[in-house]
């Protein structure tokens, strides 16, 4: 077949959840993101067109829909209108957004395309595209002219380019203070996990102890913002987006062997968000099989929290939450899901009958 497309680039994810493509064929370019295969029932694809190679048509081109190509852009849309040249594959590159779900797409170093992370999520889809000149209502396609694009471009690079730095990693300084703020509160550092499995970013869980408590505290999460928050909250977004983990356990409740495993379970929530494309909050409920015995599950909150002041430090300017993770029984966690927002009900009723931060033995409520 003459037009059949050829991959320019193909691109996986920092975990390999999402691809980005750029496809060419005589007549388009096109920038896409693929959701790998055990995401293809939750996200679509999203399709950004590049530009034209042949003159653009007055009409929509149904034409090339009809048949399954990728359509050319109407005249009055694209600043080409008599076609462009082809796009040279090495000189593309592709820039994924701290959340993992979006991309930037380079020509020549130059921004070329942008598919936002929360267009996936989004029932409308949405992309920027330079030659793109107005909005096509009936694709998602807006023009990469906004000011706050080009800006959200500068602070993503910067922040590739500041952990892509071998002389000043900065890990370092991040480790030092959140351990600072959890030793304030908590006393020294008694063990240190690494719970990133040598993968970006560094990700660790500090055990503490005071007053026949056990802390475990999660520092390094906080590093990428997660997916979904910027679609939920908007301009709200940088109070929502980032997390670390907590979990303290009563010494007289629970053996070492218990406490342990309910440490390795939060541990492996903290790469949740980017794994499997989702985010944690307040109230949110997480199956585990860390929990002790007659529990399920994990909630997880900060208000649940009824300790001294941890003054957490601020993560490329956003507030850092800390979730405490608190076991919860089946019924109480089908409960929580039998409507809207029902973690919330079920974290009053813990906090009405004096269950907080600290896990201790008891019922189901």
């Amino acid at each position: 077949m003459a037009n059949t497309p050829v991959a320019l680039l193909e691109q996986a994810n920092n975990r390999g959840t999402l691809y980005a493509v750029v496809e060419q064929d005589e007549r388009t370019a096109y920038f896409y993101i693929y959701p790998a295969e055990p995401f293809t029932q939750r996200y679509n694809m999203r399709a950004c067109w590049l530009r034209n190679l042949q003159p653009a048509p007055d009409e929509r081109d149904y034409g090339a829909m009809e048949k399954g190509t990728a359509p050319l852009l109407e005249t009055r849309y694209c600043n080409h209108p008599d076609g462009k040249e082809s796009l040279q594959a090495d000189e593309l590159s592709v820039m994924w957004h701290e959340e993992d779900d979006g991309a930037t797409l380079f020509y020549q170093n130059e921004p070329l395309a942008v598919i936002p992370g929360w267009s996936l999520a989004a029932e409308q889809p949405a992309s920027y595209a330079l030659d793109c000149t107005e909005v096509v209502e009936n694709c998602g396609l807006f023009p990469l002219a906004a000011p706050a694009l080009y800006e959200r471009i500068e602070k993503t690079s910067a922040f590739w380019d500041k952990w892509g730095n071998e002389t000043e990693n900065p890990w370092q300084p991040i480790q030092q203070q959140f351990l600072q703020a959890y030793e304030a509160q908590f006393g020294e550092t008694l063990q240190y996990y690494a719970i990133d499995q040598q993968m970006w970013p560094p990700m660790a869980l500090a055990r503490f102890e005071k007053e026949d408590v056990v802390y475990f505290l999660s520092l390094g999460v906080s590093i990428r913002p997660m997916p979904w928050v910027e679609l939920l909250y908007n301009d709200q977004a940088p109070g929502f987006r980032r997390m670390e983990l907590g979990l303290a356990v009563s010494k007289k409740d629970f053996t070492e062997e218990e406490i342990m495993m309910m440490a390795q379970g939060v541990s492996g929530m903290a790469d949740s968000p980017w794994a499997n494309l989702t985010w944690l909050g307040e109230g949110h409920t997480i199956s585990s099989a860390s929990v002790p015995a007659g529990f399920d599950s994990f909630i997880l909150s900060s208000a649940l929290y009824n300790g001294p002041d941890i003054d957490l430090p601020a993560m490329e300017g956003d507030r850092v939450n800390l979730f405490w993770a608190s076991p919860i029984t089946l019924a109480e966690r089908e409960s929580a899901h039998t409507k809207a927002n029902g973690g919330y009900d079920l974290l009053e009723r813990m906090i009405g009958a004096g269950i907080r931060h600290v896990v201790k033995k008891r019922g189901s409520l």
